[in-house]
């Protein structure tokens, strides 16, 4: 294919919708100190915000908006973090290369300019302020509107520099409602398919702690307090990615991966299963989070992702010890059920196995078969038999293919005995038709939007699990259309639908969504590092899709000799050598 063009791009990145932050009770206005919960309370950034002024009583919310009604010889408004926590001071946003501080300069993007939605009669002071609390930039916003107005200042990156605050304060007589408040944002001049890459690695990446080498479960929460084992793998595979393509340079993946290994190898195991979660304890020792399970899906997710970095890294040593742990993982009798099924984990006291089984068909049960092969003492493996994927959820057919390249073939698989492309072609096409049959009035059927699958529900309290095989569903998680683009056979038309979704501010420089509505009214900026590590994957296969280019995940995956053993039990053929040679299909992507 002719060589991508680059693409300057002017991008708006909300710093904070109101709809987003404030969830009233009841629908009329109420005051400041019913409205915070700070699990689901946060700013598009993944940082926190909070109340200033005398006059914070005057400040209230309604579904939608901030209201201010600001008395005489009071003033009162709003402080948001611009990076990390407000108390991390160290942490902060350089306007001139507002990616973490790791990406180089070729792909950092730069704030050119404020913007600031509302209406009513009143002042709002605008600063942009350092760590110190030193004032980099100002300026009031005059409004006098009964209508919804936007104002746009230009910033100059330069004159800011690091900054670590944004904050607005309403001056007496002031009687406003806020709608929100964004940065205008200059992208690098680059490819599209390069750049949803990027943005996907970046929204990873503010998960990322340098300080910890984990990486927290959402951006807002503070460092150790809830961290992600298996996102903690991805972002290391997603690190060797990047790594290749010059966002970071290959001195930092390759420490980052190390340090990442040496975490999960000063964990407490059960069996050699690892925590889906982890907390660090007043002894400065990770353990597992309390009520959380020691899990294999999780701790195949983890080592399916650090073989394929290492592989990446071409470094002998890394394999070499992820093959010892693999070897370490005993799936025994208390870890198999009467069927011959392997159970999902165990509980966090090490010795109580989960209940729940593997048995469905999909992706999840596939990456756990294939980890189990790559044991010492492989028990005898199946899965379900049916095809059927549980409630049509999109990515359960998917996510062995951000791995595998194997799962590709139009041949039947050696346990399941079920053509992969054909079910995930199936799917696909039942994703996009679901909500044009379901919902042809809504705006994404209008918009040809799709993706009903699992993630953090509406609001972002709990986690919620959709699906084509289920009626009347409203939210979308829009990281199908990412993990599904090496089965969409029009990689362009899913980047036209990738344009569509930055138009309708669904796809900010600072990362996709995590779900929206169906009329497209309500959406959740949540940056949650599962999903995002998935995201990141799905934009680099298609990315090497869409140019028929080499895919390094796919030839990694080729080349491991642990990862051929874990496929081979679906696809015998493609067995290696103890070399790592392989007599599987072109390492071109088709």
């Amino acid at each position: 294919m002719p060589e991508p063009v680059p693409e300057p791009r002017r991008v708006r990145q909300p710093l904070q919708e109101y709809f987003t932050v404030f969830d009233p009770q009841r629908e009329a206005r109420q005051n400041v100190h019913e409205k915070v919960n700070p699990f689901i309370t946060y700013t598009h950034l993944g940082t926190d915000f909070g109340f200033i002024g005398n006059g914070q009583e005057s400040i209230g919310c309604e579904r939608g908006a901030v209201l201010i009604n600001m008395p005489q010889g009071y003033w009162a408004g709003m402080w948001h973090g611009l990076a990390g926590m407000g108390t991390d001071l160290d942490s902060q946003l350089d306007f001139r290369a507002c990616y973490p501080p790791f990406m180089n300069t070729k792909f950092q993007p730069k704030i050119v300019g404020f913007e600031l939605r509302g209406k009513g009669k009143g002042t709002l002071k605008v600063e942009i302020k350092s760590s110190l609390q030193q004032v980099l930039w100002m300026k009031p916003f005059v409004l006098d509107t009964p209508d919804m107005r936007t104002q746009v200042e230009p910033v100059s990156a330069d004159q800011v520099g690091k900054a670590k605050y944004l904050n607005w304060v309403a001056e007496s007589g002031t009687d406003v409602s806020l709608d929100s408040i964004s940065f205008i944002v200059q992208a690098p001049a680059i490819p599209f398919d390069e750049y949803v890459f990027l943005t996907s690695y970046a929204k990873l990446a503010r998960c990322f702690s340098l300080r910890t080498a984990w990486v927290r479960d959402r951006a807002h929460i503070r460092d150790g307090h809830f961290d992600n084992v298996p996102a903690t793998g991805l972002f290391a595979m997603c690190t060797a990615l990047a790594a290749e393509l010059g966002v970071v340079d290959h001195k930092f993946a390759r420490d980052l991966v190390y340090r990442v290994n040496d975490n999960i190898t000063r964990l407490d195991s059960s069996r050699g299963l690892l925590p889906h979660f982890v907390k660090v304890f007043e002894n400065g020792h990770y353990g597992i989070v309390p009520g959380t399970e020691y899990s294999l899906v999780d701790t195949a997710i983890y080592y399916h992702a650090m073989l394929v970095a290492a592989e990446i890294l071409r470094d002998q040593p890394l394999k070499d010890h992820l093959t010892d742990q693999l070897r370490g993982i005993v799936l025994d009798e208390m870890l198999v059920d009467g069927e011959g099924y392997i159970r999902h984990g165990v509980r966090e006291d090490r010795v109580t196995p989960l209940r729940a089984v593997w048995r469905d068909w999909g992706g999840e049960t596939a990456l756990v078969l294939a980890m189990a092969n790559m044991t010492a003492k492989p028990p005898p493996l199946k899965m379900a038999t049916t095809g059927r994927v549980y409630d049509g959820t999109g990515f359960i057919p998917e996510i062995q293919s951000l791995f595998y390249p194997d799962f590709d073939q139009e041949t039947a698989d050696a346990i399941s005995k079920q053509n992969w492309p054909a079910i995930r072609q199936d799917m696909l096409k039942r994703q996009k038709e679901y909500f044009p049959k379901n919902w042809p009035d809504s705006q994404v059927a209008k918009e040809r939007f799709f993706g009903l699958s699992a993630g953090e529900a509406q609001h972002g309290n709990g986690y919620m699990v959709g699906g084509v095989d289920l009626p009347q569903q409203t939210v979308i998680h829009p990281h199908y259309v990412l993990i599904s683009g090496s089965t969409d056979p029009d990689p362009e038309g899913v980047y036209d639908l990738l344009r569509k979704m930055e138009d309708d501010q669904l796809f900010p420089p600072w990362g996709m969504v995590e779900n929206f509505t169906k009329d497209l009214d309500e959406y959740l900026p949540m940056l949650g590092a599962l999903n995002a590590g998935f995201e990141c994957l799905g934009a680099y296969n298609l990315m090497t899709k869409h140019r028929k280019a080499k895919n390094l995940v796919y030839e990694a995956s080729r080349s491991n000799s642990e990862l051929r053993r874990g496929v081979s039990i679906f696809y015998p053929v493609a067995t290696t050598s103890a070399e790592g040679s392989n007599t599987g299909i072109s390492l071109t992507v088709r």
